[in-house]
């Protein structure tokens, strides 16, 4: 054979092992196996924290009546100082007192014969929002009950550390998510090997409790109980695998 035809023929023959090599190798298998962060696993955690509310909010009004506005001013003056005085003496800071709404309307009586209306005079109103230990509630209950206190709105229980408590119910729902990436991943020959992606979803804070009270009530000391309160967490954590 002639030997410019066979150097040509053996050319021609590597060229098409290392064609059909390259096409017999399928795309992407070595990147795969060699990349472990492609062995991702999604898992949706769940946590919470459920706590007795260590704080109360105890909302409650005073009024005065007068034909004169002047005049149901300074009554409704001298019961809020009164009530004021007696907060105090109960041992409540002045910061933990807010008075929340200040107001005067006047009063009508209305008469379905004439369908007029009358002014009877005015009626001039506070109301206090008090912050305190929920086992003090009873107790100041019936001593502003007793100082003139005429309007009881409720009260609400909360908790005074929610941030804490946030950082411990992710810590829940993250040993709750990693629970779950291992109970998948058992009787496999697969671990997992790190965290890819962490989101906080939803956070859901603790609502305070409300408890209404008639006044009538709080002429002793009402036993009062806050409860429990719940902090829940949802997170998505992608983790990987090998």
């Amino acid at each position: 054979m002639n030997k410019k035809l066979l150097v040509l023929f053996v050319v021609i023959a590597i060229l098409t092992v290392v064609f059909i090599g390259g096409r017999t190798l399928p795309k992407g298998v070595a990147t795969a196996d060699s990349d472990p962060m492609n062995h991702t696993i999604s898992v949706t955690g769940e946590g919470y924290v459920e706590v007795v509310p260590d704080v109360s909010y105890l909302n409650f009004g005073v009024f005065f009546e007068d034909p004169d506005p002047a005049k149901a001013m300074d009554g409704l003056a001298i019961k809020a100082n009164g009530i004021m005085d007696i907060l105090l003496k109960q041992g409540i800071a002045k910061e933990k007192i807010k008075t929340t709404n200040l107001n005067l309307s006047p009063i009508y009586s209305y008469n379905p014969q004439t369908g007029k209306s009358t002014l009877e005079g005015y009626r001039a109103s506070e109301n206090f929002l008090v912050e305190t230990k929920i086992e003090e509630v009873g107790r100041i209950l019936s001593a502003i009950v007793k100082a003139g206190v005429n309007d009881i709105g409720g009260i609400s229980f909360d908790v005074s550390n929610k941030e804490d408590l946030k950082l411990k119910a992710i810590e829940n729902a993250m040993q709750n998510a990693r629970a779950k990436a291992d109970a998948s991943l058992k009787n496999t020959n697969y671990k997992v090997t790190g965290i890819k992606s962490i989101s906080i979803e939803s956070i859901n804070y603790p609502q305070p409790i409300f408890k209404s009270f008639m006044a009538g009530q709080s002429e002793t000391n009402v036993p009062v109980q806050g409860g429990t309160l719940k902090v829940n967490v949802n997170v998505q954590v992608v983790f990987t695998f090998d």
